[in-house]
């Protein structure tokens, strides 16, 4: 028993100095063959080729680490780290940004842990001029599979430069040409319309190409569809007034409807256009609360979800839908205005047709017919006044009414 323990023990020292003599050899060999002249040179569109020279010729325990990360970050999230056994990596870039590339020689990977780091450096600050002298190229991918694509032109641009739009998928060879350009003046400003066939989820290098000059390297977005998607405005918004739920829909798209969130925006209209946003919603239906006696608004728009790649992009809203007040939510005190206003008009009305009747009774006095009045003129004179006066000749009924008049010759 001795002897066999004591047997396992020299297995073990000896163990632990072969592996020891093994890790300080690999350690020596990393330390004395640092990866050297790390450069950088264009591959296919958007795509670069980061390559580094070394002596070290044991290929079969040795590989390359490239961490890269692009100099306007600097936090640890944004270091990308890629694994190689040959002198060279081949990455989807927006080079115009620049680059912090380290390169270090890796053991096998039981004693890589145990190994200090060695790292070759390099900054790729490459300047302005070396690309298309254009700014701010954005894309937005709609349901109907067409893209719009964006971009300024900056001030010193030379006379006579145009601009072409190319994209290529992440791994794929093929480079499609945009196929309808808008314009300021004779320049291409923007890619609109244009038809394309890439997998919501694939990654795209998006290139604007100078015309110009042969020399400069195009200016590159690197994106995923999905981040950059519109969805269609939501359609078919209704409400059920009897228990307020609000339903819609989406016209029918490429992404499937697990991936779509919604925001609901409700406006009291009748209490200064006051807003209500609810946010995060699933599925295609919301039951609001609301004031039964007041008139709303509401509007609906959706966009991609975090777990099919967030966009950034919502749909636009969708055309308001009017909620009028329920006519049985009257309070009591519309009601005592209704009812007075009513009193009111009817009193009014009452006066001015009083008022009214009063008035043609006086206007519309009736005419007197002489013929009731003077029936010998018009029955036995037949009109004739002469003849009336003379058969009815006027008569004194006192004497004081005459009086005597005397007449003065001059």
């Amino acid at each position: 028993m001795a002897l066999a323990t004591s047997f396992l023990l020299m297995a073990t020292v000896w163990t632990i100095a072969v592996d020891g003599a093994a890790l300080a050899c690999l350690e020596e060999t990393i330390k004395m063959n640092p990866p050297t002249d790390v450069k950088i040179s264009p591959g296919r569109l958007g795509e670069y080729i980061v390559s580094w020279s070394s002596n070290c010729t044991q290929k079969d325990n040795i590989s390359y680490q490239l961490d890269y990360r692009y100099l306007d970050t600097i936090t640890e999230e944004s270091w990308k780290s890629r694994t190689v056994k040959i002198h060279q990596k081949e990455l989807d870039l927006e080079f115009h940004r620049g680059l912090f590339a380290k390169v270090k020689l890796l053991g096998n990977d039981e004693h890589n842990s145990n190994i200090p780091d060695y790292w070759t450096e390099k900054i790729f600050d490459p300047p302005r001029d070396l690309f298309a002298s254009i700014n701010n190229l954005s894309c937005i991918f709609y349901d109907n599979n067409y893209m719009n694509c964006t971009w300024d032109i900056n001030k010193e641009t030379p006379q006579g430069a145009q601009y072409f739009l190319s994209y290529r998928q992440t791994n794929e060879d093929t480079v499609t040409n945009c196929t309808n350009y808008h314009k300021d003046g004779q320049r291409n400003v923007a890619c609109y319309g244009h038809k394309y066939e890439i997998d919501s989820i694939d990654e795209v290098n998006i290139c604007v190409s100078e015309s110009s000059n042969k020399t400069t390297l195009p200016f590159c977005r690197k994106m995923h569809p999905a981040g950059f998607y519109k969805l269609y405005t939501p359609i078919n918004v209704t409400i059920n007034e009897n228990t307020d739920e609000v339903k819609w829909k989406l016209p029918k798209g490429n992404v499937n409807s697990s991936c779509y969130i919604y925001e609901i925006k409700i406006t009291n209209r009748s209490n200064r256009g006051s807003i209500q946003n609810v946010e995060n919603l699933t599925g295609g239906k919301y039951v609001i609360s609301r004031d039964q006696k007041k008139k709303y608004s509401v509007q609906v728009r959706g966009k991609v979800v975090f777990e099919c790649y967030e966009s950034i992009f919502w749909s636009d809203w969708s055309k308001p839908l009017i909620i009028e007040p329920n006519s049985t939510g009257l309070s009591v005190l519309t009601i005592a205005i209704l009812v007075t206003v009513i009193f009111v008009v009817i009193v009014l009305l009452l006066v001015f047709i009083c008022t009214k009747c009063k008035l043609l009774s006086k206007i519309c006095q009736p005419v007197p017919d002489p013929k009731e009045k003077f029936k010998d003129l018009f029955e036995d004179c037949n009109g004739d006044f002469q003849k009336w006066i003379n058969k009815n000749p006027l008569l004194m009924t006192k004497t004081e009414d005459c009086i005597p008049a005397s007449v003065k010759e001059v």
